[in-house]
């Protein structure tokens, strides 16, 4: 073995902590990160919408974007593929600012603060602290690349998305 084949294995093998506690770390982040996505879809976020839908004086819900079954003037272009985020559960106070509103709001709340701080966590403990070699770095990031694709993306639908569609007004 060269001494160039040499200190490439090293690097390949060595970090701040020894492979074990890394390997226990990327474990423990990567089910984390999928208990975590759970978690939040099904218990913190019902809270996090009431609350910001209250601020608004909007009710928010899970709507299917560019989809016929939410129609908003916040609608422009092409068709494009169908994604879950908040809307307005009213379809009389969905106008393009605040409907535009909520879409970033739905996208700054859900997909970046609440989908990224865990990978932002793996990013900094294997990035600045040099904690994790790269036969640890890769696959766990593949893998939390994988989980933010399943649950964060705007695809994954937790049940109960569907039957939240705008209120039902009885004539009376």
């Amino acid at each position: 073995m060269t001494d160039l084949e040499r200190s490439l294995v090293e690097s390949l093998i060595t970090a701040a902590s020894p492979l074990y506690w890394q390997l226990i770390f990327a474990v423990a982040l990567v089910v984390g990160y999928f208990f975590w996505s759970r978690l939040y879809f099904q218990v913190l976020d019902p809270a996090v919408r009431d609350r910001i839908g209250a601020a608004l004086g909007l009710k928010l819900i899970w709507v299917l974007r560019h989809s016929a079954s939410y129609q908003t003037a916040f609608e422009w272009g092409s068709v494009r593929y169908h994604r879950w985020s908040w809307g307005i559960a009213l379809e009389h106070q969905r106008t393009f600012l605040r409907d535009g509103l909520v879409v970033v709001l739905s996208l700054v709340c859900v997909n970046i603060i609440a989908g990224l701080w865990p990978l932002a966590v793996f990013l900094v403990v294997a990035l600045e602290l040099k904690a994790l070699a790269y036969v640890t770095f890769f696959p766990t990031c593949c893998a939390m690349l994988a989980l933010y694709a399943i649950f964060w993306s705007g695809r994954y639908e937790v049940a109960g998305m569907r039957e939240a569609g705008p209120p039902k007004i009885s004539e009376s």
